[in-house]
């Protein structure tokens, strides 16, 4: 069996075009960086407007499909991540990712067996005005919506694990139906692994108006540190370019 080396994240899109075209330029970063480390890394991009242009620009495979529900646009590109009916050059990994994230690639250096999904249980936020960072463990299985999943694990749902006509809460419906369908395949469950390094491994950037949960809900849902600039916390952790540009977004 051939060692399990490559890798696409899979990112919806809706409008936010400037956060979004910061997101993709830093996913850009991270999968050269991956790349270099012997992962081939790259992303498809799930959307109906000018992010796909952005998408296009910097690389990465691109799927139309439009926002009614948010699940289709999940499903859509793990299928093509995934699916050898779909994609000559099938991945070995999926991992789904917002718009508004960043990753420290640092946390996929290890990838998890073909019978196990790699799942993080630490995310920073920062809040609307990008004045504030609050650092969050999310306790309950699974974390993070950022997770990492075995094209054989995907392939017991035929690659398509979210339901089909969820708006939000998709990560949950991915995980758990990807384990259903993957008990009544092979008579057994695949492993939760996480692979957590630091409180600030993950980051999600608010936007005022534009996300399902803000960051006061987010705040009062889950234990959460606040703590001050959040350029002067990252520093070190993510490129001077991509702080600079996030800085120069939130003014």
């Amino acid at each position: 069996m051939k060692p399990y080396r490559s890798l696409w994240f899979v990112m919806p899109a809706n409008g936010r075009f400037d956060l979004t075209r910061i997101c993709l330029e830093q996913l850009r970063r991270t999968c050269d960086t991956l790349t270099v480390r012997g992962i081939r890394a790259s992303a498809v991009v799930v959307t109906d407007d000018a992010n796909l242009e952005t998408a296009a620009d910097l690389g990465f495979a691109t799927i139309r499909r439009d926002n009614q529900f948010l699940a289709r646009k999940y499903n859509d590109g793990l299928q093509l991540a995934c699916d050898p009916e779909l994609n000559p050059s099938p991945v070995d990994f999926a991992v789904p990712i917002g718009s508004d994230d960043w990753i420290d690639d640092r946390i996929l250096h290890r990838l998890p067996d073909h019978d196990a999904i790699r799942c993080f249980r630490h995310v920073a936020f920062v809040n609307e005005t990008g004045q504030e960072l609050s650092e969050t463990r999310l306790a309950y299985e699974g974390g993070v919506g950022i997770r990492v999943y075995p094209a054989q694990v995907l392939e017991a749902c035929g690659y398509r694990p979210a339901d089909e006509d969820r708006k939000r809460a998709c990560d949950t419906s991915i995980l758990y139906n990807t384990r259903r369908h993957y008990r009544l395949k092979h008579q057994k469950d695949f492993r939760v692994t996480y692979g957590d390094l630091h409180a600030r491994q993950i980051v999600d950037w608010k936007s005022p108006g534009e996300q399902m949960n803000t960051y006061r809900q987010i705040s009062s849902m889950h234990r959460s540190v606040q703590h001050g600039t959040p350029f002067d916390l990252l520093k070190g952790l993510y490129p001077d370019q991509a702080l600079e540009a996030m800085r120069e977004h939130y003014r």
